[in-house]
């Protein structure tokens, strides 16, 4: 009882020096944990419920309060599929600070007494009052990941010169991505997948399906078992990845590891092992509707043309503008434009196919010196549109009535 009385004593004194800023954090009653993968020691991101909002979010370290009238603490992790715990201790010491202060709860000598993770280790015994790692948690790495990322390059040419190439990240919708041994393993919209390659065997066949199309992709591998970490018993690595035969892409090359060499290795974190890159598009001519010098929106119910089958629309498309794929095998091409309102304009344009690529892996030529064939009152070339170029800027514009 007399324990008990003294504690009340305590927090209330302790409230009143809250007013003192100097009085402020008394205590060094925070952990904190973070979350790496075994082998490489680098960073991992761990996906919990966050206590307050509900909600699973992707942490690569939190601060757990302590309550320091107790010496020890279970701090549960709640993912989505799987709950895993910490048991910690440590001492708890009252401590004077100030006559202004009072006395603080001191507590240090930080240990784990039990866990179900991988692996936990105490880097730092003593808790603090709000930032840095004291428990680092391990997790045995994922050895049979390949990941592959996708970007779109891009130049730009004045129908002369090639510059200022790059390349940059693009996001894909896959119907579906599929391996030879083990069926669907993505569906989805996605700029980098992390797939699943076969430990049974030293290759493994990867077909992508986005609409109607198709790529695919043999990528062959060495295969490496052996315990590496204890915790993690007997594993089956892989590296010298290599890209077998033909493949259906524009161009993939290796990613770079740590070291700026080829990331041949799968390794964990996942790096990009492997690069795949699609060509810019050279015969896409953009088309602006105008009326009285301003844009203006049409709705266009059917888009032919004489080096294409079909309707180039899948369905009313209503914009102030339409992008249009002039022909590769032709100097001219010609696009009969209907709108909802039965009227049809005709586009007919001229261009020539210089001997320029923009990359060496992307076959399509360079087009420009953009004219009209024949010279049409409500058809106008763009000044600076003679150009092909992607992203597609404006070339031709229509006048509407």
């Amino acid at each position: 009882m007399k324990k008990l009385g003294w504690f009340s004593f305590f927090l209330v004194f302790f409230a009143s020096c809250l007013d003192d800023p100097d009085c402020y954090q008394l205590h060094n009653d925070f952990v904190g944990f973070t979350f790496r993968v075994m082998g490489t020691g680098k960073g991992d991101s761990v996906v919990v419920k966050n206590s307050g909002s509900g909600l699973y979010e992707k942490q690569p370290s939190f601060l757990y309060r302590v309550n320091y009238f107790e010496e020890g603490a279970t701090v549960n992790f709640v993912g989505p599929q799987i709950t895993n715990f910490l048991k910690f201790g440590y001492t708890v010491k009252n401590q004077f600070i100030s006559e202004d202060c009072g006395s603080a709860f001191v507590l240090s000598g930080l240990g784990v007494v039990a866990h179900d993770f991988d692996s936990a280790r105490v880097v730092n015994a003593t808790p603090s009052k709000g930032g840095g790692t004291n428990i680092e948690i391990y997790r045995c790495p994922e050895t049979d990941i390949l990941t592959i990322d996708f970007n779109q390059l891009n130049a730009t040419s004045d129908g002369v010169i090639i510059t200022n190439k790059t390349s940059g990240y693009v996001s894909h919708q896959f119907d579906s991505i599929t391996t030879d041994f083990s069926g669907l393993v993505f569906t989805g919209r996605a700029t980098t997948v992390n797939l699943p390659v076969d430990t049974t065997k030293n290759e493994t066949t990867f077909k992508f399906k986005t609409g109607g199309e198709e790529d695919s992709i043999v990528v062959g591998y060495n295969l490496v078992t052996e315990q590496r970490y204890k915790p993690c018993g007997i594993q089956t690595f892989v590296n010298e990845l290599a890209i077998k035969g033909k493949h259906s892409f524009d161009s993939i090359s290796f990613g770079l590891n740590a070291n700026d060499d080829p990331a041949r290795t799968l390794e964990d974190p996942h790096i990009a092992n492997l690069r795949v890159f699609e060509c810019p598009r050279t015969n896409v001519m953009q088309v602006d509707f105008k009326s009285n010098g301003a844009p203006k929106t049409v709705t266009m119910t059917s888009i032919t043309g004489d080096h294409f089958e079909g309707n180039y629309l899948k369905g009313p498309e209503t914009s102030p503008f339409i992008q249009l794929e002039v022909d590769l095998e032709s100097d001219n091409s010609t696009f009969y434009i209907e709108y909802d309102n039965g009227s049809i304009d005709t586009l007919s344009v001229a261009y020539t196919r210089t001997d320029l690529t923009l990359f060496a892996a992307c076959p399509d030529r360079v087009i420009n010196a953009l004219t009209e064939s024949p010279d049409l009152p409500n058809v106008a070339i763009i000044p600076n549109g003679t150009v092909l170029r992607y992203p597609a800027v404006p070339n031709v514009e229509i006048t509407v009535d």
